[in-house]
């Protein structure tokens, strides 16, 4: 929970100084009854009451001043908003690595069924692009409604060599900008670390500034090589960068070492970005809560003690 206007919170000052005011009555209250030292005669002229019946009606007013200064400082979450559609940007990795098959029967065309499967659990309305990263970035398929348009451009990706994760993230967030829609967030794949392109504070402060989640899934294993034309490559997953990603721009982070892994996690992110995320004001429940603690007040302090507190 967030607010909107947080410098109403500093009325909590005065909340806390009523709420203090009335401790030290209190005090002062039970050091005048002490005088008396007639303990008979105190009990025949003010008859013994529950003490937590006396403080209670005061208790429920500081509470409902408390909520109160809560809502004036507009409390807003933030939930998925039914009305609008979203826009996801999924960017997959086109190395030579991604061709390693220690993920059967590659990592690619593991990569290539999962999406598949991610382009049907998500809702029609949800807005779709593709974009394909190696040492730069390319835009295959712009956001769209059009699943299968997607599903059609996995099958023409083209390997190219070296790595750029924040090059991804970039060129994903310049795509989202262009559709002017509701961005859920930015799905990326890889297996490993960039070797060239931007640092990944350039991608992080970019996504953070346009409040864009980044969820990574890193897909392979430690064990992964591919056989280019230099001999045989070891390519281990290495995680690193993308659970850097994940962490600072508030996505989500996954590791895949099998195809139903891929299918698996892909589905869950398919459910979480269904609908773009949108602050809500919630501050009306507080009033509510103010005011149902204002009549609680008012009542008992009727129903004990015969007057208002």
């Amino acid at each position: 929970m967030s607010f909107a206007t947080p410098a109403w919170l500093w009325l909590l000052v005065l909340v806390a100084a009523l709420a203090a005011g009335y401790v030290l009555a209190q005090r002062r209250r039970m050091r005048y009854t002490v005088t008396l030292t007639n303990l008979d005669l105190l009990n025949s002229v003010m008859p013994r009451r529950p003490a937590w019946r006396r403080h209670l009606p005061p208790a429920l007013l500081l509470l409902a001043a408390l909520i109160m200064v809560l809502g004036l400082a507009g409390p807003t979450v933030r939930m998925p908003d039914p009305s609008r559609s979203s826009v996801v940007v999924l960017a997959v990795d086109v190395s030579p690595s991604m061709m390693a098959r220690d993920v059967p029967p590659s990592r690619t065309d593991a990569m290539k069924t999962a999406v598949r499967d991610f382009l049907d659990s998500v809702p029609s309305d949800t807005q779709v692009g593709l974009v394909s990263f190696a040492a730069s970035a390319n835009v295959d398929v712009p956001p769209t409604e059009n699943h299968q348009a997607v599903t059609d451009a996995l099958n023409g990706l083209r390997f190219q060599s070296n790595t750029s994760l924040s090059q991804a993230v970039l060129t994903s967030l310049n795509t989202l900008r262009a559709t002017g829609g509701s961005a859920a967030g930015i799905i990326v794949l890889s297996d490993g670390l960039s070797n060239t392109g931007p640092p990944p504070e350039a991608a992080i402060d970019a996504a953070r500034a346009a409040h864009v989640p980044i969820s990574t899934i890193a897909v392979g294993t430690p064990t992964g090589s591919v056989q280019l034309a230099q001999g045989q490559v070891n390519v281990p997953l290495d995680t690193r960068e993308l659970e850097r990603l994940a962490r600072d721009t508030g996505g989500l982070t996954f590791t895949a070492a099998t195809e139903q892994d891929l299918q698996a996690i892909y589905s869950n992110i398919g459910e979480n970005v269904s609908r773009p995320i949108v602050p809500v004001d919630i501050s009306n429940w507080f009033f509510l809560s103010a005011l149902v603690a204002l009549v609680a007040a008012g009542a008992l302090s009727v129903l004990w003690f015969a007057r208002m507190p």
